[in-house]
């Protein structure tokens, strides 16, 4: 089924969020990329941050989706594996544009902009979840803790690799991350 218009205008949006920056990227940059003319792409958006919350959203939808694959493995630390193993497969990207969710984050902090809180929404999606996995495995204050040390570990992890533009680093941080998840 082809994309309409806005689907094309909200993915294209989020993937230059991603690769360039929040500030970095104008209504021009996404009317050329995407081949749609400025007063369209303002005609679905009138503002970017309206824009903004649209890629967020569809951000959230896609964690979700994946938070709901993850869950068909019986075994909580499996389903905990399967958020290890996304940063392997993410670990050229995290390495060439840092996390999506982090980077973002970070950017949106800075400005101290309304659509911070937005973003800081699809940490808590992991969050949450990673949290409700290591229930399984550990009492509630450290099930809590142990989600926060994960996440905090990734977010190092996709930080250092972008920084030093080395995919090999996510590699080499998630056998420590499995190392310390079967230690639990």
């Amino acid at each position: 089924m082809p994309k309409s218009t806005r689907d094309t205008i909200v993915q294209t949006a989020k993937d230059m969020f991603y690769h360039r920056g929040y500030g970095a990227t104008s209504y021009g940059d996404i009317a050329k990329e995407t081949g749609i003319a400025k007063g369209n792409i303002q005609y679905y958006f009138k503002t970017k941050e309206s824009l903004l919350f649209a890629t967020l959203e569809l951000r959230a939808q896609r964690i979700e989706s994946s938070l709901r694959m993850w869950e068909t493995d019986p075994d909580p630390k499996a389903r905990i594996g399967r958020f290890i193993d996304m940063l392997d497969r993410m670990a050229d990207d995290l390495s060439r544009y840092g996390c999506p969710v982090g980077t973002l984050s970070d950017e949106l902090g800075k400005a101290d902009q309304p659509a911070r809180a937005h973003a800081r929404a699809l940490f808590d999606l992991y969050l949450n979840w990673l949290e409700k996995r290591f229930d399984a495995l550990l009492p509630a204050p450290q099930s809590r803790e142990a989600a926060e040390h994960l996440l905090t570990m990734a977010q190092g992890a996709s930080l250092l690799a972008h920084s030093y533009h080395d995919p090999t680093l996510v590699t080499r941080q998630t056998r420590a991350m499995r190392a310390w998840l079967e230690r639990i």
